[in-house]
């Protein structure tokens, strides 16, 4: 599997460019694109993949979230509930309806498999006649793996995989949830969630996100039903990271931190969001010492 990077880069700024980079919310999923990429890249590095792992964490970040743009167009929101999965819809995109080919190659640049004694890392020498079929199986479990990463990126709980595939699922779900903290801070939060500003700072906290957090899981989807909610269920996201550079990445950025400040006007809320507040900072503290 070729994997050029500039290409990548240009394929899916082609890609992008077809929706309107005008709009805040395509641009922030542009933005993001980016970011996600680069974190996977920190991830790879603080476990120290070798280059060409390294290259495949990265190629999950670039793609993982092709859909969105789609799905924005579409159903004209990011909330998943109100219109499809998005990650399933990233993943149809590139592996069914074949745009993976826009992005990477198969050994060679026409897609030919080409012969090499190079490969001989993983090719018996007593079955060199069959070193185009095993180069082919060896891209193709690649293609399958990063499929998976993709397409599992925002389930609640990965089903059970092998280790090279939680590498790669873990890296590109850790990294996503690093900058959906600063997309949170950044980003106005009527813009994500199309809910007006009173719908986060008069709401209470629901009583099964509340147990969520004190038993540091993440929130459950379908636990959120008010505004604070939905912030709640992004903090958690803490709770769900694998890697100790991750931990280090959400505690110099400082969006978690921002996001554990949000000022609510419902006095059980405040009262309920210092509780949120020591939870984290404990469980921050424990996962980086």
């Amino acid at each position: 599997m070729i994997i050029d990077r500039e290409k990548v880069k240009n394929a899916f700024a082609h890609y992008a460019g077809q929706y309107d980079l005008s709009d805040v919310k395509v641009k922030l999923k542009a933005d993001h694109t980016y970011r996600v990429a680069a974190m996977c890249d920190a991830i790879s590095d603080s476990v120290e993949l070798d280059q060409e792992d390294r290259d495949i964490a990265w190629l999950c970040g670039m793609l993982h979230d092709i859909g969105r743009f789609e799905q924005l167009r579409r159903y004209h929101t990011f909330q998943d509930g109100r219109s499809c999965n998005h990650a399933a819809l990233s993943a149809d995109i590139l592996f069914n309806e074949g745009k993976i080919r826009d992005y990477i190659n198969i050994d060679g640049e026409d897609g030919r498999i080409e012969k090499d004694s190079s490969d001989s890392e993983f090719l018996p020498h007593d079955h060199a006649d069959n070193s185009e079929e095993r180069l082919i199986e060896k891209d193709t479990s690649e293609e399958r793996l990063i499929e998976k990463a993709i397409r599992l990126h925002n389930v609640y709980q990965l089903p059970q995989m092998t280790d090279r595939e939680y590498l790669f699922a873990t890296i590109l779900r850790d990294a996503d949830k690093i900058d959906i903290l600063r997309v949170n801070c950044e980003t106005p939060i009527t813009e994500i969630y199309d809910l007006p500003m009173e719908a986060f700072r008069d709401s209470a906290i629901s009583r099964e996100v509340m147990e969520d957090v004190r038993a540091h899981r993440n929130v459950l989807r379908t636990h959120s039903k008010t505004g604070i909610d939905f912030i709640l269920g992004h903090i958690s996201f803490v709770f769900g990271l694998v890697y100790q550079e991750s931990f280090r990445q959400v505690k110099a950025q400082g969006y978690l931190a921002q996001l554990l400040a949000f000022r609510s006007d419902n006095p059980q809320t405040v009262k309920d969001l210092e509780e949120v507040r020591r939870i984290v900072d404990d469980y921050m503290e424990e996962r980086l010492r």
